[in-house]
């Protein structure tokens, strides 16, 4: 599989202080449980207690309330896949495949993909996961959908995208994406429950899954006449 020149690790930020542990330690709590639960399912008390706090209100003290803790874990996240994003974009646009579906699609998935192949990190797939079926239909903003400089090189790619499928028009783009986003999330949290004799190697399976992805996301729209 190709690969980025960047660094195959995602590397956390090292805290200030109390507070910003504190805070490190709830994001990471809550995206496990909301990975594992579903967002919906996990109360802020629960989070608390699986982050050792003894102040039961630490979720609304550090972020407000449950959206606030979400927004901090895809900010999170993203900050530190973002370095991956952009060094493959610069691999790109020097070897001249700023046009290339494939390796866009990569741009975009790849680091998470790393995120669980080199670091055996799966709770931010499974959030993510989550957050498809549930959040983002109610119109739950992710830092792709606002000016986060966390999410920069993410919506590079996303214009990318949209210039290289631009017959597919802005709203069929975009349920696309996630629906490929979500087979692209699936295929690997479900890698990470079976059995290792019944899986295919990783890399494989992230090489296949890309070219599912693109298969789908161009496959001509079946409009009514």
């Amino acid at each position: 599989m190709k690969k980025a020149s960047s660094a195959d690790s995602v590397a956390s930020d090292a805290p200030a202080g109390k507070s910003e542990r504190t805070r490190m330690v709830l994001i990471h709590s809550a995206e496990k449980l909301f990975g594992d639960f579903g967002i919906d399912a996990v109360g802020l008390r629960a989070i608390s207690q699986a982050a050792h706090q003894k102040n039961n209100n630490a979720v609304q003290y550090h972020f407000g309330n449950k959206l606030g803790l979400l927004a901090a874990i895809f900010e999170l996240r993203e900050g530190q896949l973002q370095p991956q994003r952009q060094a493959m974009i610069e691999q790109a646009d020097a070897q001249g495949r700023l046009n290339d579906l494939r390796w866009i699609l990569r741009i975009c998935f790849e680091p998470n993909f790393r995120l669980y192949r080199d670091l055996h990190q799966i709770s931010y797939l499974k959030l993510h996961a989550a957050y498809l079926a549930t959040h983002r239909p109610r119109g739950v903003l992710h830092p792709i959908d606002y000016e986060s400089p966390n999410s920069a090189s993410y919506r590079a790619a996303i214009e990318l995208l949209r210039k290289r499928l631009s017959f597919l028009g802005e709203r069929r783009l975009w349920l696309r994406l996630e629906a490929v986003g979500t087979m692209f999330l699936n295929t690997f949290i479900q890698h990470a429950g079976r059995r290792d004799e019944l899986n295919l190697p990783i890399d494989e399976l992230f090489d296949d899954t890309i070219e599912m992805m693109a298969a789908a996301i161009t496959a001509p729209p079946n409009v009514a006449m």
